[in-house]
């Protein structure tokens, strides 16, 4: 009962704000109650599901395994961030003359079912046990969230929920035509029986046709990587995370996106045994690294600073794409891991770029100078967020980079461990000098002052100490390590 009581209460606050029933302050503390409820049911589900790490749970058209938990983990964390944070976040958008919800009256309602179904829909696409299921939710997280990028309804954010939803929904027709491709697949050596149910094709994955899984798997590949934002196919993602509200481009950077690389692991995981590790990782490292490199010019000739953030994701995910293409345990971890944290230090970082925005009305960062004389306590968080991003101690993105990359030399392949290792530093170049910019020097524009409260200013500090601490003690922790192994043998090709 637990799983629908998480599936049921963010649709039924969608609803509820939607229709404008509940006054601004009720909206706000139902928002709040919703998210935690719903993180607290996750937990007890995570805590409950680690100590019967071999039972998944199965209800219906819903199966979850370690792999769904440690997801439903990560969408649930950010969803309780974006509750804590949204009322301070809507209120100074309201306040400051140049918001968008001080020129239109009523959208907090509307914010707020759009973004409590966005969690929903996010949150389906890890509990289906089925392929078609899988697909027909990242649909749905797509269509969501395009109402999110427009939000503003400006010109550039209409053109960007535009470019979103054409790219997004040419790579998700190459993903369903992979789906179709391996359900045809299924008909041929299974037979009519749980069609694209993901456990059963698992299980007889061997009796799939070599020459067939490997078209779907290449058709799967393209569609599903397009809406991870791997290049080429990332074409959306700058766009759409630079005019999305900030606490939209938090889930759409923290969340969404991995959702995307979780199907695609699903179906990895099914065409695997016969296809073979050789062509799947090379897709995976190859891609990864392409994604990574193409990201650094951009970030060195960046101007506006939440693009520079979308860039930093797509180095992120191209990591995550190579570390998981090595098909170790160390490197498989280490990037489960590794989705945990820049999920945490990602959202933590739109937030407060949102707020220097706002702070200094404009994204332009070369506008943007002497932060540590006009914002101090913006300047630290922003500060924090850079250094924890770039993979710098004690944050947790630190360790799961080093273990990363430390499983490239362990697999093998020093040479691509150091091609990493050099595409790396070339973003940690390129962010810290536009960040240290921002921060030093002589102001040169009227800022607003300090816009943060002491409650979102707390939660931002909890979650990179969250992320420290569970990154240096994930097996020292209760439950953190047990789902982090049995995740990774899922990925790695077993079957709960």
């Amino acid at each position: 009962m637990e799983l629908y009581y998480i599936l049921g209460l963010p649709l039924l606050f969608a609803v509820v704000a939607a229709t404008n029933m509940l006054g601004l302050k009720l909206l706000h503390i139902a928002d709040r109650l919703t998210a935690t409820v719903v993180f607290g049911l996750i937990l007890d589900m995570a805590a409950n599901f680690a100590r019967h790490a071999d039972e998944p749970i199965r209800q219906g058209f819903f199966y979850v395994d370690a792999l769904g938990i440690w997801m439903l983990v990560i969408v649930g964390t950010l969803y309780l961030a974006f509750a804590w944070t949204s009322k301070a976040y809507l209120e100074r958008d309201t306040n400051i003359r140049y918001g968008y919800l001080r020129r239109f009256t009523h959208l907090e309602g509307r914010f707020y079912a759009l973004s409590h179904l966005f969690v929903w829909t996010m949150m389906l696409v890890v509990t289906v046990d089925s392929l078609g299921l899988m697909w027909v939710t990242i649909e749905a997280t797509t269509l969501v969230s395009a109402l999110l990028v427009a939000f503003k309804f400006t010109r550039t954010s209409l053109e960007a929920a535009w470019k979103y939803v054409m790219v997004c929904t040419v790579g998700i027709c190459l993903a369903l035509l992979g789906t179709i491709i391996l359900y045809y697949g299924q008909l041929q050596a299974m037979g009519n029986v749980q069609p694209l149910n993901w456990e059963f094709m698992a299980h007889h994955a061997q009796m799939l046709d070599h020459d067939v899984a490997k078209l779907a798997f290449a058709f799967l590949f393209v569609g599903y990587g397009t809406k991870i934002g791997l290049a080429p196919m990332h074409a959306w993602l700058p766009d759409a995370h630079s005019e999305a509200p900030a606490l939209t481009s938090g889930l759409l950077s923290g969340a969404l996106c991995i959702c995307a690389l979780y199907v695609l692991l699903r179906a990895t995981a099914i065409v695997m045994p016969v296809v073979g590790l050789d062509f799947i990782s090379n897709m995976y490292v190859g891609f990864g690294l392409l994604t990574i490199a193409l990201a650094v010019p951009f970030v060195l000739v960046q101007r506006d600073v939440k693009r520079m953030l979308a860039y930093s994701s797509m180095e992120n995910f191209g990591l995550l794409a190579a570390g998981f293409g090595l098909f170790m345990p160390l490197a498989a971890e280490a990037s489960l891991l590794h989705m945990f944290n820049h999920a945490l230090v990602k959202y933590m970082l739109f937030y407060t770029a949102g707020t220097i925005m706002e702070t200094y009305a404009t994204k332009n960062m070369m506008r943007i100078h002497g932060m540590m004389q006009q914002a101090p306590k913006t300047a630290m968080f922003w500060l924090l967020g850079i250094v924890g991003i770039l993979g710098m101690p004690p944050i947790g993105v630190f360790f799961s980079k080093f273990y990363i990359i430390a499983s490239f030399f362990q697999a093998h392949h020093p040479y691509l461990g150091i091609l990493a290792l050099v595409l790396l530093a070339g973003m940690l170049i390129g962010i810290l000098y536009h960040a240290m910019r921002m921060l030093g020097g002589k102001p040169t524009r009227k800022s607003a002052g300090e816009l943060m409260g002491k409650l979102d200013s707390c939660v931002l500090l909890l979650m990179l100490a969250v992320s420290g601490v569970v990154s240096a003690f994930a097996y020292e922790l209760p439950y953190v390590g047990t789902l982090l192994t049995e995740a990774a043998k899922i990925v790695l090709g077993g079957v709960q």
